[in-house]
């Protein structure tokens, strides 16, 4: 029956899935193809002066070299909040199920409610872990395909840890979004807090490496946990962001076991 579940959560969410990591794909190539004729032009220190002061915390030195360039994708907002929002999509699932009278039938059934979360957790995991994934991939066929052997590549583990943050931080917001369902009667009051939540989250961070008076707020956000920037460039610890990212959603997926198992449907 879990096998069954998945697979009904894969087909109605394979078209999605597919239209993102079509969008996260085509980005990685047109990043590489920008950046190439950039250092075939130009150069990159013209496009580095443009860049206002107060965007320099988060895009830091990316845009002064090819290598940081063609990395950028993986933190860039844009690409990051999308993510992010379909590992929402993902998590509010059970809410779905409430809403629509399906966990009646399914639990008619001699099954756990618990296994409705782990079908959802199952297919939420997947998707941000294989999204970074496709980008990572994707870059590489860039890479071989686009850029003159001349020039500095990323290097092979710094693409490895900013496509970590980028998963971990999705799958952080993904179980946060499980955990509401555990409340929430409809999905889209669900992903709608959440995914706000998420938005605003990016917003303090942001204001916050700005403004020194917010400066203390900065770690209640989990986007500080996951400064693409600073990863790239080797001023992070890994281990501790990782860390902090994995631990919260940990906390935030028991809650969703707890509460799914207690709440009346």
């Amino acid at each position: 029956m879990m096998l069954t579940l998945v697979r009904r959560t894969l087909t109605r969410a394979a078209t999605l899935f597919v239209v993102i990591g079509t969008l996260l794909v085509l980005f990685q190539l047109t990043i590489v193809a920008m950046a190439t004729t950039i250092a075939d032009g130009s150069g990159f220190e013209g496009l580095a002066r443009l860049v206002p002061a107060f965007l320099s915390s988060f895009l830091g030195e990316t845009l002064m070299s090819f290598a940081g360039m063609t990395s950028i994708g993986f933190f860039e907002p844009l690409i990051v909040m999308m993510v992010v929002q379909f590992a929402i999509y993902l998590g509010t699932e059970p809410a779905g199920d409430v809403e629509t009278g399906l966990v009646d039938l399914v639990l008619a059934r001699p099954l756990s409610r618990h296994q409705l979360v782990t079908r959802s957790l199952i297919v939420m995991t997947g998707a941000a872990t294989l999204l970074p994934g496709a980008m990572s991939v994707s870059l590489w066929i860039a890479l071989r395909w686009l850029a003159p052997p001349e020039l500095v590549w990323p290097q092979s583990h710094r693409v490895v840890l900013l496509a970590s943050h980028l998963a971990a931080v999705g799958w952080c917001f993904g179980a946060a979004a499980l955990a509401t369902s555990g409340w929430a009667r409809r999905r889209g009051s669900a992903f709608a807090f959440v995914g706000v939540g998420a938005v605003g989250f990016y917003l303090l961070d942001f204001v916050a490496s700005a403004w020194s008076r917010l400066e203390w707020a900065r770690p209640l956000s989990p986007f500080h946990y996951f400064r693409g920037a600073e990863v790239l460039a080797g001023r992070t610890d890994p281990a501790r962001d990782l860390s902090v990212l994995v631990a919260a959603g940990f906390v935030a997926v028991a809650v969703a076991y707890w509460q799914f198992q207690r709440r009346d449907v």
